[in-house]
């Protein structure tokens, strides 16, 4: 059952630094729940370096508070496979987690 409203955001942030192809880094405040909401704002940082005729990807998750509320960083490995699907295929992933946000 799909408990997230369609028109309501998952989250919210600003773009701090932007390096193409290389780097973006953003902010981000979850949206999503009252739990998580209180959690504040935290960083992301996605860093991309060529690999042959293909890249490598760097995530990192950073100024979370100490024991964070697991669902703001439980959710990268279903995020990086959608995305993954999706440069790969141009599809969207359809595992039953990743449905529930579509």
């Amino acid at each position: 059952m799909n408990n997230v409203k369609a028109q309501e955001p998952l989250g919210e942030g600003e773009i701090l630094e932007v390096d193409p192809p290389r780097r973006l880094v953003q902010t981000m405040r979850a949206l999503w729940g009252e739990d998580v909401k209180t959690e504040g704002t935290s960083k992301i940082t996605w860093e991309i370096e060529p690999m042959g005729d293909s890249c490598h990807l760097t995530v990192t998750h950073s100024d979370l508070r100490e024991g964070a509320n697991d669902q703001l960083y439980g959710g990268w490995p279903m995020i990086l496979s959608g995305l993954k699907t999706w440069l790969e295929t141009g599809e969207k992933l359809t595992t039953p987690g990743s449905l529930m946000y579509t």
